[in-house]
């Protein structure tokens, strides 16, 4: 409507140059892309329009970016390796309390612990090893980042292809799958995945020998020592037993929304027009239900953090020395309550990641709703003529 303008908050006036800077790298790569997509880039500016009115959305896409910060560049900024056992130089800083300063002392025993000499100020104190336990924190922000995307990366879209085939072809074929989903919903997820993890380290360990690329390349993406090569089994272990149990929802849900997108006129159209079905499903059935399975992947990415760390509770994820949360927990709890903060710090960490997700997964499900960005449409909108007439009555 020509006569209304946007009437922006700061972050609204972000989104546009995010947006903008977006539109200007896709018109590099492609001339005129922002022209042809035009309605487009306006639904995507409404998208973040309605994130930042979202007081939680915005809570949850700090939260967020802080565990993807720590995740990211933890390793890095962590005062001490993972591993590093500091009591051997001085027995003070086992089960030290937070913000203790022990001393190390200079002799070549030390340093090659990895430890400089001087005073060192344990920020949350320190295990019953007397590791510190905020450098355990932030290499296992890193552990539940990689076991996140891992899983996330195969397990849903395992679902998602048999609810795209159940869906679309129905039948026999839709009976088969939905049934075979059906026994795997029968069985609580975490007892399946305890079954699973308990058996895999074994075989896996046996197969990371005999393919030591994956083995180095484990190694880096959880930024441990090679002598602790062995020890990433066990969390693949975790993964691939993730990865069988975490596929069942997501077929369920995709089938339901196939059973009614297949009957549209687009795709009747499509398959007149001779398109194959892998790209009738793949171009114009998935984009066409990909809200609900966006906020579903979010919500579970913080799940599947929570479900990790519950199994290396358990002893079956991230064995010693490797820093999970989970396993954290496990080992502070033996010193509870006298030594609270072995359990309390990673247990927050675990509980804002977890809940961030959330937040976000559930901002995403108000921002891909058209309805709802529509009427933050009306609301950020005010006609010229108004903001002409406020003004002149200021100006008196």
């Amino acid at each position: 409507m020509p006569g209304e303008v946007y009437e922006k908050k700061l972050l609204d006036r972000v989104a546009d140059a995010l947006v903008a800077g977006f539109a200007a790298i896709a018109d590099r790569l492609s001339p005129g892309w922002s022209t042809r997509n035009r309605g487009r880039l306006d639904e995507w500016r409404l998208m973040l329009y309605t994130l930042n009115r979202s007081p939680l959305g915005l809570a949850g896409v700090a939260l967020v970016t802080f565990f993807l910060f720590l995740a990211l560049f933890g390793p890095r900024i962590a005062p001490l390796s993972y591993d590093s056992q500091i009591f051997l130089c001085d027995p003070d800083a086992r089960l030290a309390p937070p913000g203790t300063v022990v001393n190390i002392p200079d002799n070549p025993f030390c340093r090659q612990l990895g430890l400089k000499p001087g005073n060192f100020t344990m920020l949350l104190g320190g295990d019953d090893y007397g590791r510190d336990l905020w450098s355990r924190i932030l290499y296992g922000a890193r552990t539940s980042l990689i076991v996140a995307i891992l899983v996330m990366l195969v397990g849903p879209w395992i679902g998602i292809a048999l609810g795209l085939i159940a869906g679309y072809y129905g039948g026999m074929i839709d009976e088969l799958i939905m049934r075979i989903t059906d026994v795997f919903l029968a069985f609580p997820g975490l007892i399946l995945a305890i079954a699973f993890s308990a058996v895999l380290p074994y075989r896996l360990q046996d197969f990371m020998e005999a393919h030591p690329l994956v083995a180095d390349v484990l190694r880096v993406l959880f930024a441990v020592k090679p002598k602790d090569e062995p020890a990433l089994a066990s969390l693949l272990a975790v993964i691939v037993a993730l990865w069988l149990v975490w596929w069942p929802s997501y077929a369920r849900l995709v089938r339901g929304m196939v059973l009614s997108a297949r009957e549209n006129t687009y795709v009747e159209a499509a398959r007149a027009l001779g398109i194959p079905t892998w790209r009738i499903l793949a171009v114009h059935i998935l984009p066409n239900i990909a809200g609900p399975i966006l906020v579903m992947l979010t919500i579970d990415f913080g799940g599947v953090i929570l479900t990790e760390a519950g199994l290396s509770f358990l002893g079956l994820g991230a064995v010693p020395p490797l820093a999970d949360w989970g396993r954290i927990i496990y080992d502070g709890s033996q010193y509870f309550p006298d030594s609270w903060w072995l359990v309390f710090f990673p247990g927050l960490m675990i509980f804002l990641t977890v809940f961030g997700f959330n937040l976000l997964g559930d901002t995403l499900r108000d921002i891909l709703d058209p309805k709802i960005r529509r009427s933050i449409e009306f609301k950020v909108k005010k006609t010229k003529a108004r903001q002409t007439a406020m003004t002149g009555e200021v100006t008196q």
